[in-house]
């Protein structure tokens, strides 16, 4: 009897070891994982810096200008507002604490803060913990997540045209 329930179980969990990608069963935390964390890490306290030193737009829009990049040529020549119309000022906006205004901004630029504001304890949970990219990259929810994230830029485009 204890071997019949021994092996249900084994079978039970070889079912759920199966159903995942060979990349996800053999991922091993690797000095790749590693250099990937800290580059998030980094990548996301320097975003973060830089957006509290930048004074937003009251237009709503230019204030990635203020960092040394040209006016948006999508808006420039068609006069509508591009898809990123708005996301560096909704950051400046949110560095500062003003969350109603990054909202107002450009929502897409809010959600993309928070996501970046989370990812600084999510890299040093992932380093502490050695969760390797590659089980958080072929999880089933990642595709659902991406569809998501896909189609919130897309809303908040239309948005940001309906809005200027």
């Amino acid at each position: 009897m204890i071997e019949i329930r021994h092996s249900k179980s084994n079978s039970a969990e070889c079912a759920d070891k199966c159903r995942q990608p060979a990349t996800l069963r053999n991922a091993e935390y690797s000095n790749n994982d590693l250099i990937i964390n800290l580059s998030l890490l980094s990548l996301s306290s320097a975003v973060l810096f830089i957006a509290r030193r930048l004074q937003p737009s009251p237009r709503g829009a230019g204030t990635h200008q203020q960092i040394g990049l040209p006016p948006c040529p999508f808006l420039h020549l068609t006069g509508l507002p591009c898809p990123s119309c708005g996301l560096t000022t909704s950051f400046a906006h949110a560095a500062r604490l003003h969350f109603y205004e990054a909202l107002v901004t450009q929502p897409f630029g809010l959600i993309i803060f928070c996501f970046t504001v989370l990812s600084i304890p999510l890299s040093i949970y992932f380093i502490r913990r050695r969760i390797a990219w590659s089980r958080l990259i072929w999880s089933r929810k990642t595709n659902l997540a991406m569809y998501a994230m896909i189609t919130l830029y897309l809303l908040s485009w239309l948005y940001k045209i309906a809005v200027m």
